[in-house]
């Protein structure tokens, strides 16, 4: 056996009753305190001294000393500091041997000296001011205070000294019963015999992150909402309904061109207007990998834009387009109201629905106090739907158009699309904070597949009344949606889907913080629904000997591209 020194890290002292009533005391132990005795008194050179930033005066510090054990013990290293010198900085370093003698020498490779924390020793290194001034890097000579004396086995080897973080905490023993068995015997506060106190048990570390997860189901959790208000790029439409002034000619009225004709719906684009919307985002990081995964959803309301009026209202009432038949008059237009000879109705419905998504995976790239940035890719969808119907209803009043008084035609055309961009998402996002503000730089790429289908469908139901009751008949067809175009198509494109985020944070607690920001989206290939009706008519396909000339309307698919801007407004919890 042999007496091994304990040093302790803290300045506690232990009472007498405490330790062993006989201790010998190494040869070595005993020169060790009469250098630190010399030091304490001031008698030799001070082991360390730092400068009292409040009032410039310079106040002794004692490092510990960092000793080994075994047989042969070799020299003591010393960290110093100059008086005056800027505190937490090691300006030399002496190395000291048994007796206190200064000695030549260097530190050897990874070596540490006792403080509040061990940290490598360099010249000229800064020490944190926590350890610095710490009072737990004093050194009393006192060996009472910091030295206990364990006995070890000399079979143990040791290459270094044996430190406690913190000294042992002694309790006084009474006799009385266990408070769980109720066995006379003399115990600790926790009043529990050998047997009954609990004893420490090894957990999977499976088992412990399962139960870290089940504690805080939440951490590095996060989630978004924001209010969104929307412009959406419309869809163009030709002129769909028309009207003239008043003693217009049968054959003048409604047709585009004329000075007399006014166009009351179409023409332009339809549905291009402010919106409001939403967007939710949910995300979550895993612990310090860095690495994390979010979904989030963007959707904005339909927009409706409708037209209905009557020849009460307008007096002439018409549906224009381009006779294309051989021998055809070009600009023209079906009669829906015209003052002695019908009167009738048109009714116009658009609608515009769009939403988005995407799926992503994140990784840190830098993670700063102050800056951050991340790269991320993914799943990213765009899903954009537009419904166009003109429907009319008349009624034969008159004789001029050749058709019986009282006959009335019901007739629809409706144009469908729907667009689902499919894509791999990937882009960057970066972050830099000042104080409680945050501004955000979101860029994301997508690119995939513009999925488009058109659906174009009609009908005509005309009524005439006849001597022994009325005469219905009905087609598939309307005005617009022939069979040369009616149906549903599918068709592919590969598109590419840019946007841009910019968001401006405010933290106004550890969670919880509010945002202002600007998001641009722009998808390259998309069909909308305005856009696909062909204003031109080859009436001849409705005779009985069959089409004349060239095929019209036409099945073409044309495309055009969509961008949806917002100003946003959101509220952002981080737990």
């Amino acid at each position: 056996m042999q007496w091994l020194p304990i040093t302790h890290r803290s300045n506690r002292l232990f009472d007498e009753s405490d330790r062993k009533s006989e201790v010998n005391r190494s040869p070595s132990v005993v020169a060790f305190a009469l250098i630190c005795v010399i030091s304490a008194t001031g008698y030799g050179p001070p082991i360390a001294s730092a400068q009292n930033a409040s009032n410039g005066t310079t106040t002794p510090r004692k490092i510990p000393v960092r000793r080994y054990s075994g047989s042969a013990v070799p020299a003591s290293r010393v960290l110093k500091e100059k008086p005056g010198e800027q505190p937490g900085v090691v300006t030399s370093i002496e190395i000291r041997n048994e007796a206190g003698e200064l000695i030549d020498g260097t530190l050897d490779e990874n070596e540490y000296f006792l403080g509040a924390e061990p940290m490598p020793i360099n010249v000229g290194q800064k020490i944190p001011a926590r350890v610095a001034s710490s009072p737990s890097t004093s050194f009393e000579p006192d060996f009472n205070g910091d030295m206990e004396y364990v006995e070890i086995d000399d079979g143990i080897p040791l290459e270094g000294p044996a430190v406690m973080h913190d000294p042992p905490i002694l309790h006084d023993f009474e006799e009385g019963a266990c408070d769980s068995c109720g066995e006379i015997g003399r115990y600790g506060p926790s009043g529990h015999c050998d047997s009954c106190r609990p004893h420490h048990m090894s957990v999977d570390p499976r088992v412990e992150r399962i139960a870290r997860v089940l504690a805080h189901p939440l951490s590095g959790f996060w989630a978004r909402a924001e209010y969104m208000h929307l412009i959406l790029d419309g869809q163009m439409a030709p002129p769909l309904v028309t009207t003239s002034t008043a003693g217009t000619l049968r054959e003048d009225a409604g047709v585009l061109g004329l000075t007399s004709t006014t166009t009351l719906f179409g023409g332009n684009k339809l549905g291009d207007e402010e919106r409001s919307g939403g967007r939710f985002e949910i995300g979550r990081y895993y612990g310090d990998t860095g690495l994390g995964i979010s979904a989030s959803f963007l959707f904005a309301e339909d927009v409706h834009e409708n037209f209905s009026g009557d020849s009460v209202t307008y007096g002439i009432l018409a549906r224009p387009f381009v006779d294309v038949s051989p021998g055809g008059l070009g600009n023209d237009a079906e009669l829906v109201g015209f003052p002695g000879e019908l009167i009738g109705d048109v009714d116009v419905r658009s609608s515009t629905s769009f939403h988005a998504g995407d799926v992503l995976l994140r990784g840190m790239l830098l993670c700063n106090r102050d800056r951050e940035l991340e790269g991320f890719f993914g799943y990213t969808y765009i899903r954009l739907d537009d419904d166009l119907s003109i429907h009319d209803f008349k009624r034969v009043v008159g004789g001029g158009g050749g058709l019986a008084i009282n006959t009335t035609l019901d007739e629809t055309d409706r144009f469908a699309t729907e667009n689902n961009f499919d894509g791999a998402a990937f882009g960057i996002r970066g972050q830099t904070c000042f104080g409680r503000w945050s501004l955000a730089t979101m860029m994301k790429l997508g690119l995939g597949v513009t999925r488009s289908t058109i659906t174009a469908s009609g009908s005509t139901t005309t009524s005439v009344p006849t001597a022994g009751g009325t005469d219905v008949s009905t087609r598939n067809t309307g005005l617009l949606v022939q069979d040369s175009n009616a149906g549903t198509r599918d068709d592919d494109e590969f598109a590419v889907a840019p946007e841009i985020r910019l968001v401006l944070n405010r933290r106004f607690n550890r969670d919880w913080s509010i945002s202002v920001g600007y998001q641009l989206l722009y998808l390259s290939r998309v069909i909308r629904a305005g856009e696909q009706i062909d204003p031109l008519l080859n009436l001849t396909a409705l005779d009985p000997g069959g089409l004349q000339g060239y095929e019209a309307p036409r099945r073409d698919a044309f495309y055009n591209d969509l961008t949806a801007q917002a100003i946003t407004f959101g509220l952002l919890g981080e737990f």
